[in-house]
């Protein structure tokens, strides 16, 4: 693969295009998903006879440790209740994607008992999770798993060992502790604990978190969208403190609103600010800040770890530095925008787009992070860090699922409980697009402030746990072309 790229070779290629494209190529994205979710909506519904049942009963089995109340928050009627026949259908449908959707359970099953003329009860059967769960940990903290793979020729220096310890549902109400302790090249001790909601009404939670990292190895500057890596083994070249807390407020099903407030510190060696003045700027070897930042979540997707149908939006605005300490003064906006569309039989489309803009430009290395890092990627790109100060994305997706089974699981299995474990294999051609706007740093990096485009076919295998195994081979606008290996988990 031919990774040494020059500005001049690009525009003789055609692979410079300007910004503005970038911004058409999601625009038109957006449109699209849009306009086929409102054409679904258009359909035109019989009204002329509508018939109501009364829900009399909501029946709970099967939660050991889950309070009911966690469990009928996530449920869209209540006892009591009369809705139109076709309504009630959804609504069960709904709702049992939403109590799935917390996570708590392997298998929700909901159905009507006792139907009797114009009234029913509802039975709600769930099989817990194991909540407790000691984790033998080998994390890997390289940007993502081809790089480590390929271009750190899969070197354990690469790889934390340690423990992680999940200890969910602590409370029954969905209340989740987890810590860790890793170790190797980069070491870490971390502490995070949510708390769903804490009010009678159940609309407000909290979440804390903290934080210690030092390692040992640092991506201290690009080259050709290439990272440059220092590493010494008898000294940490950077070292870091975090400690975040947030407030959030859910009215509905649909809705989260939160208020983050946090203090985050890093230092680094005298080494790699001799590699890089501009690490954290002038040459400081240290840099610390407050932040806040407001988020709001609008989520309206069936199932939150593979969603097939729905939408999600979300916009955030965050301040890092408020005057206490001088080392960070930024403005950061981040927006996206996510349709899910089921086109008939097996057949779903998917548009996601991502914008983030910060300001001012003149910001430290360490802060100006674009694409190349978890989700945030234009495939075929994998190998490169296209970092800037705002960037854009924009992702279609035309799947199939090719099959889905349910292995029933011993009913003694302390794990899965009885669940039936489903295996859903997917076919999918995507196409990405993105651009990232680099005042700083593009001279040696010819992907900066460039659009880019790829695509290709791939294999999404969805496990148990919300655990989902990509593989893609893609194409870039570069003509490279490879097998990529992604790993998403809400676990």
């Amino acid at each position: 693969m031919n990774t040494m790229l020059d500005c001049e070779t690009l525009k003789q290629t055609g692979f410079l295009f300007p910004a503005r494209r970038a911004w058409l190529f999601t625009a038109l994205l957006l449109f699209f998903g849009s306009a086929i979710k409102a054409q679904q909506n258009n359909n035109p519904v019989d009204s002329s006879a509508k018939h109501y049942v009364y829900v009399r009963h909501i029946i709970i089995d099967g939660n050991k440790r889950t309070r009911e109340s966690t469990i009928l928050r996530e449920v869209t009627f209540k006892e009591g209740d009369s809705l139109e026949t076709d309504r009630m259908m959804k609504a069960m449908e709904l709702s049992r994607n939403h109590v799935q959707n917390t996570g708590l359970f392997n298998e929700v099953i909901m159905n009507i008992k006792n139907w009797n003329g114009d009234s029913l009860d509802v039975a709600i059967t769930v099989k817990e999770r194991w909540y407790t769960i000691p984790v033998p940990a080998l994390d890997l903290y390289d940007r993502n798993f081809n790089v480590w793979w390929f271009d750190h020729d899969h070197d354990l220096r690469w790889i934390q060992a340690g423990i992680r310890l999940y200890q969910n549902n602590l409370t029954g109400r969905n209340d989740g502790l987890k810590m860790a302790a890793l170790f190797g090249f980069k070491q870490t001790l971390a502490i995070d604990y949510t708390l769903p909601y804490f009010d009678a009404v159940q609309k407000h939670g909290f979440h804390f978190t903290a934080s210690y990292n030092r390692s040992r190895n640092i991506a201290y500057d690009r080259v050709n969208n290439k990272e440059l890596i220092h590493e010494d083994v008898n000294y940490y070249q950077r070292k870091s403190l975090d400690i975040a807390a947030d407030i959030f407020y859910r009215p509905g099903f649909h809705y989260t609103y939160t208020l983050t407030a946090g203090y985050r510190y890093s230092s680094v060696s005298d080494t790699v600010v001799a590699l890089n003045p501009n690490y954290f700027l002038d040459s400081s070897s240290s840099q610390q800040y407050v932040y806040a930042r407001f988020l709001f979540v609008r989520d309206y997707r069936d199932l939150v770890a593979y969603p097939l149908t729905g939408n999600y939006v979300e916009a955030s605005v965050a301040r890092l530095g408020f005057g206490l300490f001088d080392d960070v003064n930024l403005w950061e906006f981040v927006g996206g925008f996510s349709q899910y569309v089921h086109l008939g039989k097996k057949w779903y489309l998917s548009s996601q787009n991502r914008l983030k803009f910060s300001f001012p430009t003149d910001q430290p290395y360490s802060l100006a992070r674009g694409l190349g890092y978890g989700n945030n990627y234009v495939s075929g790109y994998e190998y490169y860090a296209i970092d800037g100060q705002s960037w854009a994305l924009t992702k279609l997706n035309l799947k199939n699922q090719i099959f889905k089974i349910e292995i029933p699981s011993p009913p003694n299995n302390p794990f899965t409980k009885g669940a039936r474990l489903p295996f859903v294999l997917y076919g999918r051609v995507y196409v990405d697009a993105g651009y990232v706007w680099d005042k700083l740093y593009a001279a040696n990096n010819p992907l900066d402030n460039t659009f880019l485009l790829g695509g290709g076919v791939a294999a999404d295998l969805v496990l148990i746990y919300d655990t989902t195994l990509r593989f893609e081979y893609s194409i870039n606008r570069l003509g490279e072309q490879g097998l990529f290996f992604h790993v998403n988990t809400l676990f």
